[in-house]
């Protein structure tokens, strides 16, 4: 069976750029930042990123998957430098 996705629009941290991503809904952001970053064009290590929903107004953690969070087809989530990423790991 297919892995459930949530489609989203992901914002890039410094330019403001947009874009429709359709990201799996049960897999922790940790294991998704690589590929995200890749696909937004950010050449900034994971560990150093921030995931937020802007349209929900919270931060995501680490192990958080986006189904967790209730997050919706449509949200707005913007990466950047900083945040919940300084305490991982």
């Amino acid at each position: 069976m297919a892995e459930p996705v949530i489609e989203v629009f992901l914002c890039r941290g410094f330019s403001g750029q947009i874009v429709r991503l359709a990201l799996p809904a049960q897999i922790p952001l940790e294991q998704l930042l690589g590929e995200l970053l890749q696909q937004l064009n950010l050449p900034l290590d994971p560990e150093v990123v921030g995931v937020y929903n802007l349209t929900q107004d919270f931060e995501y953690l680490r192990t958080d998957t986006l189904a967790q969070r209730g997050t919706r087809p449509g949200d707005l989530v913007l990466v950047a430098p900083g945040g919940e990423c300084r305490r991982w790991g």
